[in-house]
């Protein structure tokens, strides 16, 4: 992707070629909380790019993710997302969603859509942690919902 070039000036460059052309990502932390049979779903964004498209206030940040984000159970019904606040760090922010999963999060289907629609480019990258396990899935645009290992 970047020109190899002789004396360290590619490492000089990368810096260069990423201010001008973005990255445009989210990171996802999905757990599983047993004690009350739930998933949590932060979301890491940056501040400007998601409030520019979902609002600055908790009720529209909290509808763009129901319409951005989904889980479903293993007949494919689509569970309620909760909203449970914001918190922000810098230019960063750290938006949590929980859903009820009365059986565990293995099999449920999930989708990342968050900011599809702004950056064409976007990656929304998904690190799922639960019984022992450690997943990692990507969503691009065009994707469809995946099942959770």
């Amino acid at each position: 992707m970047f020109p190899t070039l002789k004396g360290g000036l590619g490492r000089t460059l990368l810096p260069l070629f990423l201010i001008l052309h973005p990255l445009h990502t989210t990171v996802t932390r999905l757990a599983w909380r047993a004690a009350d049979r739930t998933i949590e779903l932060e979301i890491r964004a940056f501040a400007d790019d998601f409030q520019a498209t979902a609002g600055t206030t908790d009720s529209t940040m909290a509808a763009y993710l129901r319409s951005a984000v989904t889980l479903g159970d293993r007949d494919g019904h689509r569970l309620p997302l909760r909203w449970c606040g914001v918190r922000r760090t810098d230019d960063l922010l750290w938006l949590c969603v929980r859903a009820p999963a009365p059986e565990g999060p293995q099999g449920l289907r999930l989708y990342v859509g968050v900011l599809f629609e702004r950056f064409p480019d976007q990656i929304n990258i998904v690190q799922a942690d639960y019984d022992g396990r450690r997943e990692s899935l990507l969503f691009a645009p065009g994707d469809a919902p995946r099942r959770l290992p």
